[in-house]
């Protein structure tokens, strides 16, 4: 059948447009992933590797955000909020634009969009902005009253974008407002500031639940009329009607979105976790009457034991499925209908989503290298190495044949196939602190620098912590932790289950330095800051590596092996005596075949768990110079094990407890025991003493106060209980024996009044520090949260404070913003400040309190109501 004639006028105006634009390299990219659907699929685009370098700019900050390009200018945003509009021709810098906020205005992730001549685009500091491209000039500011992390989305002539409390706004090009959707006032029926944890009391009468989750943290989709907004748990279909929205469906789920595409037909992909590295990529389908189907892209489940998580947008193409993860071998993968298993691609780790060329997919990955894949011949994949090895976490645009990408080294690199340049040698200093600390208790004695807050694993400090508390700043990463955040000279340290590690400002939250080390599979340990060096064990199922880190710019200093499970039985980052770091751990294989070896490296702690001969319970000593192993004590006569372990140092010794389950052994007159206690010299490695009768048992390490140490556990020790032991530090005898406390997991917590233990999905205990015997119960329900005590306050997970001042009673005085899916991790006190680090939400905040919450005036303030006056 013939064409109409108008069909025939189209085609050739199609080709003459296509042949005009690749004479005069005028190809667009108008947002992030190129399309309103994010998917990333840009069939249109042709790369012919090898690339050279043509430029590489320099901003003023990290850039976590994707450029966006038209009428031959490409616009790029870095995180402290500076815009810069470059010629494509020249490569030279047209205009820039700095955007308000000042120091809360940084880590900047939301990627600009261009329609018509404006640009759009989102800051930390709550402002929205349309500029006008031909010299950045302001067409448009929108006061938000909260940070916008979503990147603007540009459908069918109207620009979208989301707050991160789930606001929707539909504009017009140049800004001029049609509609506003608020998903927390609508969906969850809170009228009054979704940010103040006494709002959500008020409102809920109870602590917030993941039915609760609002923050839309990742992008907006859109397709047709359609808009797709990922808020929490739940995705939420908008049809714009024009001057109104229309919620068309909403699917709720108790968990968050990582990343979020549509297929072709509408189809949303979505990247999910709730815990512990589970997740996997939905596919969900809305119906003309709204309903939602749901199904999963094989082979893209994750759970503690195979596979890591994602943490960006899939690409599509057709049927195909695409995405990147941080996982060594297999950081870019294609998912083909049929098949159960994916294509692993590439093997480079990385948490920035692919990009498909008509013959590539192209990507950045975490260890500053940018990768152009074939998709049918892999033989002949291209890397770029950037100049200083900075992570890339944010996808590239494509336009005539050249590559523009934004690294976390502060540069905007340029690839083309006539680039000849030479990489910049100009580091950037982003690893410098702009905003110090300006907190009255901002010294060093006052840092919260290991897991439980000190030497002795007290876990409990005293700030003059008091309401009201008020948000100060946010910031997203990617990644999950289940071991609190650490402090020091200023700065937050954090280690992902999945091998990164990174510091930010104390201050504002702004990202100083990011490493990645591959190998590393869900662990869960902190930092150990002491003296501007950061100590980390990391734990993989192949290798273990004790890494010391520069604490100013994340340079590696030095490693050293140990052996050993990775997961939830690390407690503790090492103790540092003098200049001799001391970390404990198990030899041993856990992936060999042979059955009296075999044991699964992922042991649950109240299983009793029978450790092989050959895991010998150590305890190590090294250099704090060099790594170089000093002393090493060997417990292997007494039981197997060593993975279930802690120490603490208490008035210049050291002391370590170790559980064997079924694993002990007898030795001379002692009886079989399930565990030992020992008093160490940190010096020599000499015992002091040794007592098989009283141990931790199970997902607990110990601490001390006085001549007194604690020593608590999950496994069940009498009639399907467990119990507290007190013992004396002088000598190993019992003070104690609690009354039972179902469990004591993670670690006793020692106040000036009372204990406090935690036992999971159950409740909490004051225990009488004379005697041990139950004063009260309380928190009831939590997971294996990992609470903190802020005198006279209990911090829990997402952001839930208890007041302790009575002991009969505890009273619920703060909950929420719920943050995070689950309940792992709560919040911890340094320096005078709040801090809460999500185990799967993928947020950071930071909370001030009292005087200095009263006289805020940031971001959270704008249009957000009332704070909580507590």
């Amino acid at each position: 059948m013939r064409p109409y004639p108008h069909q025939l006028t189209v085609l050739v105006a199609c080709i003459i447009l296509i042949v005009v634009s690749t004479i005069s390299g005028a190809q667009d990219w108008p947002q992030a992933k190129y399309d309103a659907r994010r998917s990333g699929n840009a069939s249109d685009r042709v790369l012919r590797p090898p690339l050279g370098l043509l430029a590489a700019i320099p901003m003023t900050d990290a850039i976590f955000t994707s450029p966006a390009m038209a009428n031959g200018q490409v616009f790029v945003i870095d995180g402290s909020g500076m815009v810069c509009c470059v010629d494509t021709d020249t490569m030279e810098v047209i205009w820039r634009f700095e955007s308000d906020g000042g120091k809360a205005n940084c880590n900047n992730v939301s990627s600009p969009a261009v329609t018509d001549r404006y640009l759009h685009f989102g800051t930390m500091a709550g402002t929205y902005y349309v500029l006008d491209t031909s010299d950045g000039t302001i067409v448009k500011r929108i006061a938000c009253g909260e940070p916008i992390l979503s990147s603007p989305v540009v459908a069918g002539g109207r620009v979208y974008f989301a707050t991160l409390g789930s606001r929707v706004y539909a504009l017009e090009p140049n800004g001029k407002v049609c509609w506003r959707w608020d998903f927390v006032k609508e969906r969850l029926g809170l009228k009054t500031d979704r940010w103040s944890g006494g709002d959500w009391l008020d409102h809920k009468q109870a602590r917030v639940t993941p039915d609760e989750l609002f923050c839309c943290t990742q992008d907006l989709a859109a397709h047709d009329r359609t808009i797709v907004l990922p808020a929490g748990g739940s995705v939420v279909w908008l049809k714009d009607n024009g001057d109104s929205p229309e919620v068309q469906a909403l699917h709720a789920a108790r968990n968050v979105t990582l990343g979020m595409s549509l297929g072709e037909d509408g189809s949303v992909y979505r990247q999910w976790t709730l815990l512990d590295n589970g997740g996997r990529v939905d596919i969900l389908r809305r119906s003309e009457a709204g309903r939602i189907s749901s199904g999963a892209v094989p082979g893209t489940r994750t759970n503690t034991r195979s596979g890591l998580l994602s943490f960006c947008s899939v690409s599509l193409r057709g049927t195909d499925v695409y995405r990147c993860r941080p996982e060594e071998n297999f950081g870019l993968c294609r998912h083909t209908p049929g098949a159960n298993v994916p294509d692993c691609l590439a093997p480079q780790a990385a948490i920035a989503a692919p990009v498909l060329t008509r013959d590539h997919a192209v990507y950045g990955s975490l260890d500053g290298t940018f990768h152009i894949v074939p998709l049918r011949d892999r033989e002949k994949s291209w890397s770029f190495r950037t100049a200083f090895g900075k992570p890339i976490t944010v996808p590239p645009a494509v336009a005539d044949g050249r590559v523009y990408f934004g690294c976390e080294d502060g540069y905007l690199y340029v690839l083309g196939p006539e680039g000849e340049n030479a990489l910049p040698t100009e580091d950037l200093g982003l690893s410098q602190i702009r905003s110090p600390l300006t907190s009255e208790l901002a010294a060093a004695e006052y840092d919260r620098f290991t897991s439980f807050g000190n030497w002795a694993n007290t876990n409990t400090d005293s700030q003059g912590i008091e309401p009201p508390l008020q948000i100060k700043w946010v910031r997203r990463f990617a990644g999950t932790t289940k071991h609190f955040s650490t402090f020091g000279a200023g700065r937050m340290y954090t280690h992902t289950a999945e091998g990164q590690i990174f510091a930010v400002e104390q201050e504002t939250g702004r990202l100083l330095w990011q490493r990645y080390f591959p190998g590393v599979h869900i662990c869960y340990t902190s930092p150990l800051y002491y003296q501007e060096r950061l100590l980390v064990p990391q734990a993989g199922k192949k290798k273990c590596l004790l890494r010391c880190l520069d604490a100013a710019t994340g340079g590696l200093l030095w490693e050293a092996p140990f052996a050993g499970s990775p997961s939830w039985n690390r407690q503790l980052p090492p103790t540092v005596h003098k200049n001799k770091a001391i970390y404990m751990f198990g030899t041993g294989r856990y992936d060999t075949t042979e059955p009296a070896e075999k044991i699964d490296w992922l042991f649950e702690h109240q299983d009793n768990p029978s450790f092989p001969q050959s895991h010998k319970p150590l305890l190590r000593a090294y250099d704090m110079d060099t790594g170089a192993e000093i002393w090493t004590v060997d417990f292997s006569e007494f039981g197997s094990g060593g993975d279930d372990a802690g120490v603490c140092l208490l008035d210049g010794t050291l002391y370590y407890s170790c559980y064997f389950g079924y694993s002990a052994r007898s030795k001379r007159d002692l009886p079989s025991a399930k565990g030992l206690t020992a008093a160490v010299d940190p010096e020599t490695g000499q015992i002091i003493w040794l007592t098989t009768r009283h141990f931790i048992h199970g997902g607990c390490t110990l601490c001390g106060e006085g001549d007194r140490l604690y020593l608590g556990g999950y496994n069940k020790l009498r009639q399907g209980n467990s119990l507290v032991w007190c013992i004396d530090a002088r000598d190993g005898s019992l003070i104690w024996e609690s009354q039972p406390v179902r469990e004591a997991i993670q670690v006793v917590t020692i106040g000036s009044r009372f204990l406090f233990v935690h036992a999971q999905y159950r409740n909490g205990f004051l225990l009488d520090k004379a005697s041990g015997k139950i004063l009260s119960t309380l928190t009831q329900g939590y997971k294996c949260t990992r609470f903190t005590l802020s005198e006279p306050y209990l911090l829990g997970s997402n952001l839930d404070v208890y007041d302790l001042s009575d002991l009969g009673e505890s009273r619920l005085l703060s909950t929420g913003p719920r943050l995070d899916p689950s309940e792992c991790v709560g919040a911890v006190v340094s320096n005078g400040r709040v801090f809460y680090t999500c185990h799967g939400g993928g947020l950071q905040v930071c909370q001030v309190w009292g005087k200095e919450a009263r006289q805020a005036t940031t971001t959270w303030h704008s249009t957000t109501g009332s704070t909580a006056k507590r």
